[in-house]
């Protein structure tokens, strides 16, 4: 039963962005007529996928369904109260949309016009008293593509550091199972032992929990750093970390309990309020986690190293996300 429960919660986790993000478009084209053309400006890759996904959620999830149904409804509903008006010639943008270079579109999720202007919407679909992922990218460029005021040094010693903790991890991991570590997992491989960290043992999930919290941890000194001595520049940085690549973004967030059947809420930021907050910018003491934690005003932004898949290569992602205080919430 456990195991149906997790294959549903991975489908669920898999699909709902994308259905969700069609759904809202879908509701909005419907409101002023503009169904047709909506539909008629799908790419063909990207209709094949919905397509794909929406047969998988009815065979297999056929509840999930009208749950992102009245979900899509309640947000195009918000959207339209927020903005006054109901938005025009609505557009799904993302990793099958040719219309634009993603350095354009930086976190929009859906186009729309509003007012003879175009309004680039982030869309998120998001558990209930749950953080909102903003932003993800490698961690070898990390310093270098959102602190660029720093010097090239920064990032440079940063990798080798990371370099270093790898290989100390490695040893610690193949001395824990009493193997020689010959500079690669090929032996811990080839014995049949997990290269997922979720299913590692208690001890082996300790070393490399260690490992992260003391990448974080010199994250947290480097930012601690830069926050010091450059505190206009950080603070300038901070806007795309936190979800805002563009001013003009304005982020929309459905926070549902799915599947209790309980309403979810609805909340919408714009930058101007990130902008009023930016001043407040807090460093959190390290608590030798694999976070590194910002307080931004009412905004708390996470900072989190993480595998990108397999713990057994230097690829390392640094996951940003964000939780806010329901005082400072348009919603």
């Amino acid at each position: 039963m456990g195991q149906k429960k997790a294959k549903k919660e991975a489908l669920f986790n898999e699909v709902k962005g994308s259905l969700f993000e069609y759904l809202v478009a879908r509701e909005l084209a419907v409101a002023t007529g503009e169904e047709l053309s909506f539909q008629q400006g799908l790419d063909r890759n990207y209709l094949a996928v919905l397509s794909q996904q929406d047969r998988m959620v009815r065979q297999f999830y056929p509840e999930m369904l009208s749950f992102l149904n009245r979900a899509s409804r309640a947000t195009a509903a918000r959207l339209t109260e927020f903005l006054g008006e109901c938005p025009r010639g609505p557009r799904v943008v993302g990793k099958f949309s040719n219309s634009l270079q993603s350095s354009e579109l930086h976190e929009a999720d859906l186009l729309v016009n509003v007012g003879g202007q175009v309004l680039p919407i982030s869309l998120k679909l998001n558990k209930k008293n749950a953080f909102f992922n903003t932003k993800s990218g490698g961690i070898r460029s990390f310093f270098h593509h959102y602190f660029p005021f720093l010097p090239k040094s920064v990032q440079e010693t940063f990798n080798r550091f990371v370099d270093f903790e790898f290989g100390r991890m490695a040893f610690e991991l193949h001395a824990l199972h009493e193997l020689e570590y010959p500079g690669h997992f090929g032996v811990w491989v080839a014995r049949g032992l997990s290269e997922l960290p979720g299913e590692l043992d208690p001890d082996s999930r300790g070393v490399l929990k260690s490992y992260y919290a003391r990448i974080a941890g010199e994250m947290h000194r480097l930012m601690s750093l830069a926050l010091t001595g450059h505190r206009g520049p950080f603070l300038e940085a901070l806007p795309a970390l936190l979800g805002f690549g563009s001013p003009e973004i304005l982020q929309v967030i459905y926070f549902h309990e799915f599947p209790t059947g309980l309403d979810g809420h609805i909340e919408l930021h714009q930058f101007s309020k990130v902008a009023q907050e930016l001043p407040l910018t807090q460093l959190s003491a390290f608590n030798v986690t694999a976070s590194v934690e910002l307080l931004i005003g009412d905004w708390n932004l996470h900072v989190r190293v993480k595998p990108m898949n397999k713990f057994t290569t230097t690829a390392i992602k640094v996951n940003c996300s964000v939780k806010i205080k329901r005082s400072s919430v348009s919603g």
